[in-house]
């Protein structure tokens, strides 16, 4: 365990931690109208926004709102189990913020 341990790069543990935060923070914002909600959790409607916009195909969508359907909003920990999701979104928006199409 040690070994494993002192081979981690901390910096870039902390670089992409930092980066996921402020992503997370920019969706609270986009939900709040750019004030941070005190909640502090992204609301299940604000979700289903970002995957639109994110161009997730339709049936990923479902299956996105079955796995997430005990959820009524995602806090901090929610966002970081599924970062991948939110940065495929990301990436695909900043790519081509015009394209409406289903693609992913």
């Amino acid at each position: 365990m040690r070994s494993l341990i002192s081979k981690m790069d901390f910096r870039s543990l902390e670089m992409k931690l930092y980066k996921a935060k402020q992503l997370f923070l920019f969706l609270l914002e986009g939900q709040a109208g750019g004030a941070v909600t005190t909640q502090g959790c992204i609301s299940a409607e604000q979700l289903l926004v970002e995957l639109k916009a994110g161009g997730i195909r339709e049936e990923h969508e479902e299956a996105v709102r079955r796995e997430l359907r005990s959820l009524r909003s995602l806090d901090l920990l929610d966002f970081l189990a599924h970062l991948p999701l939110f940065i495929l979104i990301h990436n695909s928006v900043i790519a081509n913020p015009l394209d409406d199409s289903s693609n992913l």
